[in-house]
């Protein structure tokens, strides 16, 4: 929004700078009394003046839209890359947040692992079975793995 904002405002101060006014301003250029030069909006009494007619400076606007489209497209590639830094630093505390929970799980997995004689589990209908020796040790080797990658 603060973009656009000042958008619109460089574009109206180019417009208006780009409009001629409607009446040149005169001046009077004349000597004093001590031999001093002086310029003045109002024309001096029983004094020999020169007139100067003022004209406004023409502004020129060749390249300015061009300097504006650069302008636009610079500021379309900031916002881009602002938007692409705030979520990649989304995404790096949601990755952050979701390996500290699988740490503390995995590790809540190995101390029940190691503490507990028999460990039961479910089968594939959901009947729950005990585990042998093997099976226990093959589920601590996967539980210190899933540590490994999670707890870092």
């Amino acid at each position: 929004m603060n973009l656009r904002i000042r958008l619109a405002t460089i574009t109206l101060a180019i417009a208006l700078c780009s409009v001629p006014s409607a009446q040149a301003a005169k001046l009077y250029k004349w000597v004093d009394d001590q031999g001093n030069v002086t310029y003045s909006e109002k024309k001096p009494p029983d004094v020999k003046v020169e007139t100067i007619r003022l004209r406004s400076a023409t502004l020129d606007t060749t390249g300015a839209q061009e300097k504006l489209d650069q302008l636009n497209e610079r500021a379309g590639e900031q916002q881009k890359d602002r938007e692409f830094a705030a979520n990649s630093a989304a995404a790096t505390a949601e990755r952050g947040a979701r390996l500290a929970s699988n740490c503390k799980i995995a590790r809540e997995n190995m101390r029940i692992l190691g503490t507990t004689s028999r460990i039961q589990d479910k089968d594939a209908n959901g009947e729950p079975y005990f585990l042998d020796d093997g099976a226990i040790q093959a589920k601590i080797a996967a539980t210190q793995q899933q540590i490994e990658a999670n707890c870092k």
